[in-house]
């Protein structure tokens, strides 16, 4: 059965889902840093001395962590080399030409070769290995799925991944194949509304436990899911986010208001703007869509540039 997802971290995270036991694996690091000057020797000594007895403690507390969570994790019914994902990203962007038009592929470009900490970027000779693979998986796909393979889609409601699911139907709607989904459920509360947390934000031994959550795409379903993408398509609107319960088409700007409201009326980093809109409005849209917005809202008056760096994201601003 293959096993489709939409998101390189959700991908990951079901490949690596097949090999979890009860023992540890990989690396546990702990980093204990400081934003003050260690300028005088007692400084110095106290920071190493908390650096020296805190590190091994929290390293045994992560270690101890994963141990429960490998012992408690349910096994999956699938093999690492079933698990493909749909190009990421659906949701910015224009999608009138498909998934892996040239248009989309400028919008890949332009994710791979942006850096927020003012270090080297990724080139072109980066974006093209990257897009042969989402090809590989778009193939695989089509191929299998037209072969009869049943189809299990993992997704959340956060707006990428929604996307993927509806250009997914599309995709699959003449294949002769049984589709079942994997919703991610409710988790918590916040000010009296429910959220889901994103299949991104879970690690590869959780994933076990949510195949409890699936269940078959109704024919009826899958074709009202496939006729909205193609709606989707023809609108060829630059956002796509999810309104009372409907994925929508929406303008550049409509997620400005939320920065705004985040923003405080003194100096802030953009950095730290950034986290504030991710932790707090829960719009489940990639860092970069934040920045860039910041970036418009700054040519537009709205934010003033006090201490510009090299680096997109340590610039310093404020709300004019």
């Amino acid at each position: 059965m293959l096993q489709l997802c939409f998101g390189d971290s959700v991908k990951g995270t079901l490949t690596c889902a097949p090999h979890i036991g009860n023992t540890i694996g990989g690396a546990t690091a702990v980093v204990i840093s400081t934003d003050k000057p260690l300028d005088t020797p007692l400084k110095k000594a106290a920071f190493s001395v908390y650096r020296t007895l805190a590190a091994p403690f929290y390293k045994r507390r992560a270690q101890k962590q994963e141990a429960r969570r490998r012992a408690e994790a349910v096994p999956v019914d699938y093999e690492s080399n079933d698990v493909i994902a749909l190009l990421g990203d659906l949701n910015e962007g224009p999608i009138a030409g498909g998934l892996m038009s040239e248009a989309r592929k400028e919008v890949v470009r332009a994710w791979l070769c942006f850096s927020p900490h003012g270090d080297t970027a990724g080139t072109d000779a980066d974006v093209e290995p990257y897009w042969q693979a989402c090809q590989k998986d778009l193939q695989t796909l089509l191929t299998r799925a037209h072969t009869g393979e049943p189809v299990r889609i993992w997704y959340d409601h956060t707006p990428a991944s929604l996307c993927g699911l509806h250009a997914a139907a599309a995709l699959l709607e003449d294949a002769p194949c049984q589709i079942t989904v994997v919703e991610t459920p409710e988790l918590e509360t916040k000010n009296g509304v429910a959220r889901r947390a994103a299949l991104g934000e879970r690690g590869p031994t959780e994933m076990g436990a949510l195949l409890q959550y699936e269940r078959p795409l109704p024919d009826t379903d899958h074709h009202a899911l496939a006729a909205r993408w193609r709606s989707l398509q023809a609108e060829n609107a630059p956002l796509r986010a999810e309104q009372n319960h409907r994925l929508t088409s929406v303008p550049a700007g409509f997620y400005d208001a939320m920065i705004l409201s985040e923003a405080p009326a003194n100096e802030i980093m953009v950095a730290q703007l950034i986290g504030k809109v991710l932790a707090e409005c829960r719009l489940g849209i990639s860092d970069q869509l934040i920045y860039h917005r910041i970036e418009h809202l700054k040519r537009s008056g709205k934010f003033l540039s006090v201490q510009p760096s090299p680096a997109p994201y340590q610039e310093i601003i404020r709300r004019a």
